[in-house]
């Protein structure tokens, strides 16, 4: 049985253990070569080798956007592209992208792009008329996965399900592995997501903000910001009911996304 040998990019451990388990399911025999979170260390890692048979990449990782590494590397392995976000479809199948999963994905549409790969993979001339066919076929997922920005997100309980507008979503914060929505009355309510990154895909990048790897906040609700220290911002929400901090590599994208 062939042993195929996988690199993979992601900076979200819950996002990372998914893919093993759908890999697992596929029944075939793999190697995890590589598991890397940022930018600089895939950046590393294939200044060194690209021995490799696929990669499985996320795109906005917590140093950078991965289309910075493969604008400058030539790679000469297919990726499939799993992430949160769906702006980068063309830009994706200009670096040797098969495959677009936009999360959460279903093991169905995992186990398509990884059959794809495996034709591909079987053909040494890697059929030309499938691999053209892939850009409609992506420009087409692409349209039928657009989501669009959520209005409300519907919040399961043992005894009920409610809906919890975004309008009135003072901020978002992972914590352990959960997800909470922090509400006006600075109540918490538990989303039905594992990452941020699959919240995100469902909010308007002008109204949210992540001010660092944990936390995402809605700009309305914004009433000060106050320098903690020199890289670090503090910022008061909801009536100063909630202060939070942004990372030192955000401060300076948070202060643009304000326009100061």
């Amino acid at each position: 049985m062939t042993m195929y040998k996988i690199l993979i990019i992601e900076d979200e451990a819950p996002a990372r253990k998914k893919l093993k388990r759908f890999l697992d399911k596929t029944g075939h025999s793999y190697k995890i070569v590589a598991e890397l979170e940022t930018v600089s260390d895939a950046k590393l890692l294939l200044s060194q080798t690209q021995d490799f048979d696929i990669i499985f990449s996320d795109i906005e990782l917590r140093d950078g956007n991965i289309f910075e590494l493969y604008n400058e590397v030539s790679l000469n392995c297919p990726i499939i592209f799993a992430t949160a976000y769906n702006a980068f479809l063309m830009s994706a199948f200009e670096a040797n992208g098969i495959e677009y999963l936009l999360k959460p994905y279903s093991f169905e549409r995992f186990s398509n792009a990884w059959d794809k790969f495996i034709r591909l993979k079987a053909n040494s001339n890697q059929n030309y008329n499938e691999l053209i066919g892939t850009i409609s076929h992506l420009l087409k997922s692409n349209k039928e996965n657009n989501i669009g920005y959520k209005e409300q997100f519907a919040i399961k309980s043992n005894k009920e399900t409610y809906f919890l507008k975004v309008e009135d979503i003072v901020c978002f914060q992972a914590d352990g592995g959960i997800i909470f929505a922090f509400d006006q009355l600075n109540k918490r309510h538990i989303m039905p997501y594992a990452t941020l990154k699959e919240i995100e895909a469902f909010l308007d990048p002008k109204k949210f903000f992540r001010i660092n790897r944990s936390e995402n906040i809605q700009r309305k609700f914004i009433d000060k910001i106050e320098r903690y220290n020199k890289n670090t911002i503090s910022v008061y929400l909801n009536s100063q009911r909630k202060t939070v901090k942004t990372s030192q590599n955000k401060t300076s994208d948070f202060n643009a996304w304000l326009g100061i």
